[in-house]
């Protein structure tokens, strides 16, 4: 049975697609079969992956295909990463008639995928693409910047989890810290505010770095592609530890 983990946040900028992406590759890398779906109708994670910088304009293949299909074919990458891609096309799915109730009743089919590990990248807004997933999943991972306005989308999203959490009561969260900026001695006070608040949430926590974002767009994780030794154990060792938690 697939595990299911979704990178989720209501606002955008925040580092999802960067740590979906690396995500799978840390699982292809342990030799796991991982599946990710790009909920996500800019199509970020479909572009990485199928290193098609136009994907987000192919219908065909797309995340739609979970509800229109039963036995849904992903594309293949030269990660070893199965695909099903997103597109402008997918807000579409969020205007179907009960289309939440739909996928209440999807999560035993979702989890009966033959993969190891199933990964969503969700939109930056609150719909059924962003609901949907916490249906299914096991683990949640909400990628925040310790700033003001990321602290008021936070307390959203979390409303939003538990509220999910009435149909799917195994769903556990963690929040992962990114774009910290050191030299901020306003984002030190929110980050420590944030760790006296939620205790044991933080999984990660990362400075903002321009080789992480680099990295994919070479087509290569950072631990492939940075000389900085500390930072590609930091990111594949966050990574390991997320796939962990849904062993």
């Amino acid at each position: 049975m697939a595990k299911v983990i979704s990178i989720i946040n209501q606002k955008g900028g925040v580092g999802k697609t960067t740590t979906a992406c690396h995500l799978a590759m840390a699982a292809v890398e342990r030799g796991l079969s991982v599946a990710l779906v790009d909920f996500d109708s800019q199509g970020n994670s479909g572009a990485i992956l199928s290193r098609n910088p136009s994907m987000n304009r192919e219908r065909e293949g797309g995340a739609q295909e979970l509800f229109d299909s039963m036995e849904p074919v992903f594309a293949e990458t030269e990660f070893g990463i199965s695909l099903l891609h997103g597109h402008k096309w997918l807000e579409e799915l969020d205007m179907r008639d009960n289309v939440l109730d739909e996928a209440l009743t999807m999560r035993d089919r979702i989890r009966s995928l033959p993969f190891d590990y199933v990964l969503f990248d969700t939109p930056p807004a609150p719909c059924m693409r962003q609901m949907a997933p916490l249906f299914w999943s096991d683990l949640v991972v909400v990628p925040v910047e310790p700033t003001e306005l990321s602290m008021s989308g936070l307390v959203s999203m979390i409303e939003t989890i538990n509220q999910a959490r009435r149909v799917n009561p195994g769903l556990a969260y963690r929040l992962m810290v990114n774009r910290h900026i050191n030299s901020s001695g306003q984002q030190r006070l929110i980050l420590d505010d944030l760790k006296a608040k939620l205790p044991g949430m933080i999984i990660g926590e990362f400075k903002l770095r321009v080789p992480v974002a680099d990295a994919l767009s070479h087509g290569v994780p950072v631990w492939k592609y940075t000389k900085d030794k500390a930072l590609r154990q930091e990111w594949l060792e966050f990574c390991y530890r997320v796939l962990d938690l849904v062993k």
